[in-house]
């Protein structure tokens, strides 16, 4: 072979290596572009978390990177964040918060973070009932439709559809306590969950705010409500103090329930939806057990009382036998004399 066609085949093996390190170039390039496309939403807390994953959807999923700062068993307003914290929101793209959130403000700062578009969730109602859950819904929805214009359509359709799903489990359940005749069982609580068990068909007869704050006549009027026999249980948040409920419940005889403002604070329960049946669960076997508590006290009674009215019977009985022997005494005695 002589050198021209020599030269000619080296040049056409460079030519080919250069366009297939061009290819790796560019795909190497897609690839970064790809990730630098994602976005990162950092939510305050799990519900807020559920509802945005859920706005994405399965659409949108490889989309976006949805991460939540509070642990789920813990109370917003005592919770202290820790430098994990401001790594987490620093990547943040969006942060959608409840808006009085009081350690939020101090994290974005020590961020760094003031780019992040915020979604502020503030006055939307309790997001345990579905009108407050479909209220968190919108706003997050417009908010990420005013950040990524291009998938409004997306997160307003996603919206309609997780509520409705919220709505009929919700409607699902009520429908359970009226079929149980639980409907109109008496109920004290937190007042957190005071429109959701009342929307459920049990009667709040009287509501209390954070136990710290109660003052001794809140807890006298508690506890006098608490006495009526047809109080079934004291309702409890995992995210407050507890102890309270419990000593209330335990003083007369009520059963104690405790739910949960925010999924993945209850092992398993890791969805808004799976957290709203298990505190469907809660409540209606707790009404169950204190129908059926009441039952078997009330048979226990009704046997006492008939053991006691036997007692009376054979004590009659044996005091009129002892007076027609006294009086067969006196006779006999006379007609002897």
């Amino acid at each position: 072979m002589d050198k021209a066609k020599t030269g000619s085949v080296y040049r056409r093996i460079a030519v080919c290596c250069v366009s297939v390190l061009a290819l790796f170039g560019l795909a190497f390039s897609e690839a970064a572009t790809g990730e630098d496309e994602g976005i990162v939403v950092v939510c305050t807390n799990s519900a807020l978390a559920d509802f945005t994953a859920n706005l994405f959807g399965e659409e949108l999923g490889d989309f976006v990177e949805v991460e939540y700062i509070m642990p789920a068993g813990v109370c917003p307003s005592h919770f202290d964040t820790s430098p994990s914290d401001v790594v987490t929101i620093a990547s943040a793209d969006v942060v959608v918060s409840l808006g009085w959130e009081p350690w939020l403000a101090d994290l974005l700062d020590a961020s760094g973070n003031d780019d992040a578009h915020q979604i502020i969730c503030m006055g939307m109602g309790e997001w345990n009932m579905p009108s407050g859950a479909t209220a968190h819904l919108d706003s997050i929805a417009e908010g990420l439709s005013e950040f990524s214009p291009q998938w409004a359509d997306v997160f307003v359709a996603n919206a309609e559809g997780y509520s409705a799903a919220i709505a009929s489990s919700y409607e699902a359940a009520r429908a359970q306590i009226e079929t149980l005749e639980l409907n109109g069982t008496k109920v004290i609580t937190i007042e957190w969950y005071s429109a959701f068990l009342t929307g459920l068909g049990f009667e709040v007869v009287a509501s209390f705010g954070a136990p710290e704050g109660l003052s001794t006549e809140d807890v006298i009027e508690l506890s006098s409500k608490c006495d009526d026999p047809e109080v079934a249980m004291v309702v409890d948040n995992l995210q407050s103090t507890v102890d309270f409920g419990a000593n209330l419940a335990a003083d007369f005889g009520k059963e104690h329930v405790v739910l949960s403002n925010f999924p993945g604070a209850v092992p398993g329960e890791y969805t808004y939806m799976d957290n709203m049946a298990y505190n469907v669960d809660e409540v209606i076997n707790a009404a169950v057990a204190y129908e059926t508590t009441q039952t078997e006290i009330s048979e226990l009674e009704s046997e006492v009382s008939s053991l006691e009215f036997q007692r009376l019977v054979l004590s009659s009985i044996a005091v009129a036998l002892a007076v027609l022997l006294v009086l067969s005494a006196v006779i006999a005695r006379r007609r002897i004399r």
